[in-house]
């Protein structure tokens, strides 16, 4: 037998499959809670249910496709994704309306309406990662910072096209989410500490600043700041950092912090306070209000796990592409899930996308769903190597 034979593992990642079936019953029925409140006519929880038959149908053939082929299709699923936002700058209104001042979807006939972003941001997880999987094969032992500012100009070359097609729908939420994949994978890319010390602390430094100074210099940030920003932009800030006082642009966050409130520890068992949004970007806020603070709890510890199960994967990948895959994927969603969270509390700025697995929506379920289902296919697809240790590429 030779040192380096492998054996292909093809098993099922049960306890992923088992999280993934939590989620589906407490979104629906916290969907179910948030319809209570009146807000849109229909049944969205059968909807839901519908729509989870649906994408765990397309996991589980996601999942028997071997990753290591994307090495040689991400260029193209990339081109085509980007192909779908651009199409949207074309289109006629009757195939992609405004929806919430956003040009974001294509409605389609008896189907309903497809965000073409939810499925771009999984083609440039697979698309970095192969760059970042392809550079270190080609900078084999030759590692420097040289190769390191290399590497992130080829990172960020196939990132600036989606960030600007994004950027004039305008669907900023799915700016900073390709900004957060962009980020992970900067993480995880082995480039040098101090690069990424610059590119990740600058910007945060900045953000802290910037809110600092919002309460401590409000003369001066009204000045020298707010006077050379768009009024939609400022209203947006003030309805972030003093939703209560602006009750016109804070109304999201005002609504939302006053359901969560009311929940307290174990829940609100009396009237259910109205959220906008609720079954959508304010379904934490449901949960909050339903079941208190142990809800919230439930539900935070739940993605926890879920994180922790994509870690395990990554881990045990054969292949340094799809540990990069892995690393991706948590990036975006814990990402999603903080900002999302985060929002409800007041402490982050409302930015408009879901709550991953728990919110309402076909596009999005069907986009995550997919992306796990590559996730598992990592796992599905792994090899064990007897009498010696493989090394990564």
């Amino acid at each position: 037998m030779s040192l380096h034979q492998s054996t292909e593992e093809k098993q099922y990642d049960i306890n992923m499959m088992f999280v993934l079936f939590l989620f589906a019953v407490v979104s629906c029925f916290y969907i179910f809670q948030a319809q209570q409140l009146g807000q849109y006519e229909g049944n969205f929880m059968i909807q839901q249910i519908i729509f989870f038959v649906l994408a765990f149908a397309i996991m589980m053939v996601v999942l028997h496709f071997d990753f290591e082929y994307y090495l040689v299709l991400h260029w193209f699923l990339y081109a085509f994704g980007l192909a779908l936002l651009a199409g949207l700058l074309v289109a006629p209104a009757s195939i992609a309306p405004v929806i919430n001042g956003a040009q974001s979807w294509y409605v389609i006939p008896g189907l309903g309406q497809f965000q073409p972003a939810e499925f771009m941001r999984i083609f440039l997880i697979l698309t970095l990662s192969a760059i970042i999987y392809n550079h270190h094969t080609e900078y084999s032992g030759s590692k420097n910072m040289r190769s390191d500012f290399i590497l992130i100009g080829k990172m960020f070359l196939p990132t600036l096209p989606v960030i600007l097609l994004l950027a004039t729908q305008p669907d900023m939420g799915s700016v900073m989410l390709v900004g957060a994949i962009f980020v992970s994978l900067l993480v995880v890319s082995g480039i040098s500490y101090k690069i990424l010390a610059v590119a990740i602390g600058g910007p945060l430094l900045a953000i802290l600043g910037f809110v600092i100074s919002f309460f401590q210099f409000p003369n001066l940030m009204e000045r020298f700041v707010f006077s050379n920003m768009d009024p939609y932009q400022v209203s947006r800030i003030q309805g972030w950092l003093n939703p209560f006082e602006n009750q016109d642009a804070g109304f999201q966050t005002a609504r939302a912090l006053t359901a969560i409130g009311s929940g307290r520890l174990f829940g609100n068992d009396g009237d259910q306070v109205y959220i906008p949004e609720a079954h959508t970007d304010f379904i934490f806020a449901v949960v909050g209000s339903v079941h208190g603070f142990l809800g919230g709890a439930m539900v935070i510890t739940l993605y926890f796990v879920l994180l922790y199960q994509i870690l395990l994967i990554s881990m045990r990948s054969h292949n340094a592409y799809g540990k990069y895959i892995c690393a991706g994927v948590i990036g975006l969603f814990a990402f999603q899930v903080f900002q999302n969270i985060g929002q409800s509390l007041g402490l982050l700025p409302v930015t408009g996308f879901t709550l991953p697995l728990l919110s309402y929506g076909g596009s999005s379920l069907v986009g995550t769903m997919f992306i796990l289902g590559i996730v598992m296919s990592v796992r599905y697809h792994s090899k064990n190597y007897f009498f010696a240790h493989h090394k990564n590429q």
